[in-house]
């Protein structure tokens, strides 16, 4: 008896029409559970009805795809993929119901997170994604804000480890959180952040350690990362929009775009766009390249720097050809340039909007842009980059042609 009502309760879960009898609609955890157990051989789809689900794990299964959707009203606080491969979780909002929210993906592979909302708007509560020892790990067009307000320890709306390969961020919006970073921690290889918006990282009440670290996007250590056509938008507190330290080794920064003002908060002015290195920690970057990026943040810091950019004083005891290299950028402001130019593997065909280049060679001037950072008719910018370093394609995907434009976007005449 108990066999045929188990069969009963699944069969009742299978869409009406029958159109897809791989395809199962839950309303509470105990029939996802059932669900998943049912789709682990032959794979399928799972719908969530519009309720609060408060722990859904996906454990071991097969090779074949199983997508989970949910329907418009679905809310889930803790979601863990266990020892997993080749799922798919989508449209559904992640955010506290009676404590912190939490993606976790732990031991898994070939695993997407798409169209989902992660949020902890207006509680004392957090929301986010860890991503601690997985491979072939996805997460696009997603909407992340206010991933922790309220909490007094630190929060990160994405945090990787160490033992996480392959990750990809893609066409993603981070926005308007306080006192945290959006993307943080440690990667083992091959991150790529990719088309996504970081903008309104937001001043906090907790104390000023918690909220003293704002930083867009801070990574520590890994191989291989790229930051391919994102925008980054303004913080308050903290080192930088982009800040790699540590053994993050091989990274690519190209075609973004970084802006030091946002209307929707006036008033602010973030200082620097990216930092490589720190005089404090034990290792420095290497082999970085800052390629095609167009950057207008710059403003003055409280210790005394003026500059869009910066490299760790301690690149002087580095080999040059492991220090960053830096062209065909557009800088907004590089009052101090011994802290890039000294310390950078090459320094070529960069356009200074303010203050002074490298050599005597270097072009300082208007760049000619628009406000979105595009070149407009007669900018300097145009067929000025090295054509050797510029990269094929610009942020929009158009490619550049037999003479490249520099910054992150090309001239469109």
């Amino acid at each position: 008896m108990r066999t045929a009502l188990i069969a009963g309760v699944l069969t009742s879960l299978v869409l009406a029409g029958g159109a897809d009898a791989r395809t199962l609609v839950v309303g509470n955890e105990a029939q996802f559970d059932r669900a998943v157990k049912q789709l682990r051989r032959p794979g399928g789809r799972i719908v969530l009805r519009p309720r609060l689900y408060r722990k859904l794990v996906i454990g071991p299964r097969s090779r074949r795809p199983l997508r989970i959707v949910g329907s418009r009203g679905a809310r889930v606080q803790s979601l863990i993929f266990e020892s997993t491969q080749h799922v798919s979780l989508g449209g559904i909002r992640v955010g506290p119901i009676s404590g912190n929210a939490l993606v976790q993906i732990r031991r898994s592979r070939h695993v997407v997170l798409h169209d989902l909302v992660v949020s902890a708007r207006r509680s004392r509560f957090s929301a986010s994604v860890l991503i601690p020892d997985s491979r072939q790990v996805t997460i696009r067009s997603s909407n992340f804000m206010h991933c922790g307000d309220r909490v007094g320890e630190f929060v990160n709306c994405v945090t990787l480890y160490r033992w996480s390969h392959d990750v990809l961020l893609e066409r993603n919006h981070f926005h308007d959180c306080q006192g945290c970073d959006f993307v943080h921690g440690r990667f083992g290889s091959d991150l790529t952040l990719r088309r996504n918006v970081f903008e309104r990282a937001l001043p906090c009440s907790m104390g000023r350690y918690r909220c003293g670290h704002q930083d867009l996007v801070q990574l520590f250590a890994g191989r291989r990362l790229r930051v391919v056509g994102n925008r980054f938008g303004v913080y308050r507190e903290g080192g930088a929009q982009l800040y790699l330290t540590n053994s993050v080794d091989y990274a690519t920064i190209v075609n973004n775009v970084f802006v030091g003002t946002d209307p929707r908060v006036p008033g602010y002015q973030a200082r620097m766009g990216i930092v490589i290195g720190s005089n404090r920690s034990r290792r420095l970057p290497y082999y970085a390249k800052i390629l095609n990026n167009t950057i207008l943040t710059g403003w003055l810091r409280r210790d005394g720097y003026a500059g869009s950019l910066r490299m760790s004083s301690r690149y002087g005891s580095v080999p040059r050809w492991k220090r960053p290299l830096v062209a065909n950028n557009v800088i907004a402001l590089l009052e101090t340039p011994g802290r890039v130019c000294g310390f950078s593997r090459l320094f070529v065909s960069n356009l200074v909007i303010r203050g002074r280049s490298c050599s005597d060679f270097g072009v300082v001037g208007s760049a000619g842009i628009d406000w979105l950072g595009r070149p407009v008719r007669g900018s300097a910018l145009i067929d000025s980059a090295n054509r050797s370093l510029a990269p094929a394609t610009d942020a929009s995907g158009r490619r550049r042609g037999r003479a490249p434009d520099i910054g992150a976007i090309e001239y469109r005449g």
